[in-house]
């Protein structure tokens, strides 16, 4: 096979997002009445990272480059002391 049909074949392929079940533990960033925080592994370090809104009991995962910021955000538009972490 040339060169330029496997680059054909590629075109528009993307790495699979591991399911976060693969996640084994998690270690917590940040905690308080409002929100926690947690991030833990599933292929790469730190890959995930899980938000945990206690005020409406809801859970927000994020994954890849930006998780840690995207984590961050939310966790702040709960609990302005998230920022810190």
């Amino acid at each position: 096979m040339e060169v330029s049909e496997c680059l054909t074949q590629l075109k528009g392929t993307q790495m699979a997002k591991p399911s976060v079940k693969l996640v084994q533990e998690w270690e917590v960033a940040y905690e308080s009445g409002l929100v926690k925080v947690s991030y833990g592994t599933a292929v790469f370090e730190q890959d995930y990272w899980k938000v945990e809104n206690r005020i409406i009991n809801k859970v927000q995962y994020f994954y890849g480059e930006s998780a840690w910021s995207d984590a961050r955000r939310r966790a702040s538009d709960i609990d302005f002391g998230a920022w810190s972490f």
